[in-house]
């Protein structure tokens, strides 16, 4: 995981990523770190997902959504 904090000059925004990253899904977050709501979203949203991978990435998990 790639996190960089900075203050944007305009709207747009430079991007490089990992020549690893390239092809694969990534996800791109932005929201305002002096957002109190926007910090304990992103923070939420990532140690929800370490802890329900456990049950979500096994091979029986896999099997249950196949024919979905």
């Amino acid at each position: 995981m790639i996190r960089t904090i900075f203050i944007p000059a305009t709207q747009h925004i430079p991007l490089n990523i990992p020549a690893q990253y390239v092809g694969k899904r990534v996800e791109v977050i932005a929201f305002p770190l002096d957002d109190p709501f926007a910090d304990d979203v992103i923070t939420t949203h990532l140690a929800s997902e370490q802890t329900l991978s456990k049950d979500w990435l096994t091979p029986e998990e896999d099997r249950a959504w196949n024919d979905l």
